[in-house]
């Protein structure tokens, strides 16, 4: 009798084992795409100064109001300013820390050109003697007097993938170009998902609107930035007193590993503006970017289509959002 019953709890065990509902596989996340504002309120890195001829003056509220919402309208100064025309407003901005992760972080960055940050765009809606009329059409933030005015070009939104593919953190370098990350929109220092970012990956080391390049981090001397080489000064484990202990240059020797990946929204020849659109970790200054190589390339379907050629795009618009879009024949 017992052995009877023991053979009917095994077979019912069986059973349910057998109907039980198995875990899910994770689904893959959704991809992170950037909206008009990413695009438009993302700045960008030239190597050059941009020409100051075209400027914003003063609003209609002078001298009580310095800064002009979007709506608001403006008088602007400088040759060649045509009715009906829309320009962008940009600002070259410098990064008020003193700090930065590495002296070569800070050099890296100063080589790399002048930090512009992208405050709108305005459209001319009439000529007055010696200024033009104007309306702030789309505002990232209030302009002020003296802000710079750029042709306006269109930045079509990067092909991009639906979902993102699983991410292996010690995915072997692609042997590929490889840049930094210099700096960020608001200078904030750790990044995250959806922060803007710049780097000295452009045009020149083969990237393009809509590449993805993956984060990259080591061990080495030149690869830790100031807090992390100050960590190496501090008491490891949790016996002090312990005699036998890893020697603390065999950390060096550890794998770099991969801590998410950004999508470039616009390049010039040095530089590229990105978003971060994965991080498994905190992303900071300095970290390494390299292109997904032959092997390392995931698979998936874009989700838009290749931006159609501009039309009647000058030589400062192309030079300033290369790749964007292709001047037509």
């Amino acid at each position: 009798m017992k052995r009877l019953s023991v053979i009917a709890i095994l077979v019912c065990g069986s059973l349910w084992a057998q109907s039980a509902p198995t875990a899910p596989a994770p689904a893959p996340s959704k991809s992170l795409i950037p909206g008009y504002t990413q695009m438009y309120c993302a700045g960008f890195v030239y190597h050059r100064t941009l020409p100051r001829k075209n400027f914003v003056i003063a609003s209609k509220e002078a001298p009580h109001v310095d800064q002009f919402p979007m709506g608001e309208t403006v008088f602007l100064g400088g040759p060649n300013l045509k009715a009906g025309e829309r320009y962008s407003i940009v600002r070259e901005v410098v990064d008020p820390n003193i700090e930065m992760s590495s002296p070569e972080q800070a050099h890296r960055f100063k080589r790399l050109g002048h930090l512009y940050k992208e405050i709108g765009w305005v459209t001319v809606s009439s000529l007055q003697k010696d200024v033009a009329v104007a309306k702030i059409g789309f505002s990232c933030d209030p302009a002020v007097p003296g802000d710079i005015l750029v042709p306006f070009e269109e930045k079509p939104t990067p092909p991009t993938r639906e979902f993102d593919p699983p991410l292996d953190p010690y995915l072997p370098a692609s042997g590929g170009p490889k840049g930094h990350i210099l700096g960020t929109k608001d200078f904030v220092e750790l990044m995250g998902r959806g922060n803007i970012i710049y780097t000295d990956f452009g045009a020149t080391k083969g990237a393009k609107p809509g590449d993805y390049l993956y984060i990259r981090r080591g061990y080495g001397d030149k690869e830790l930035n100031k807090i992390d080489q100050a960590s190496e000064l501090l008491p490891r484990g949790l016996d002090p007193g312990a005699v036998h202990q890893a020697p603390l240059k065999s950390i060096k020797h550890l794998p770099s590993h991969v801590l998410g990946e950004v999508l470039v929204l616009s390049v010039t020849e040095r530089s590229s503006t990105a978003m971060v659109v994965r991080a498994v970790a905190e992303v900071q200054l300095g970290d390494v970017l390299e292109s997904e190589g032959p092997g390392n390339a995931p698979a998936s379907s874009a989700s838009a289509s290749t931006p159609e050629p501009c039309k009647l795009v000058d030589r400062l618009r192309h030079r300033i959002f290369l790749g964007g879009c292709k001047p037509a024949k």
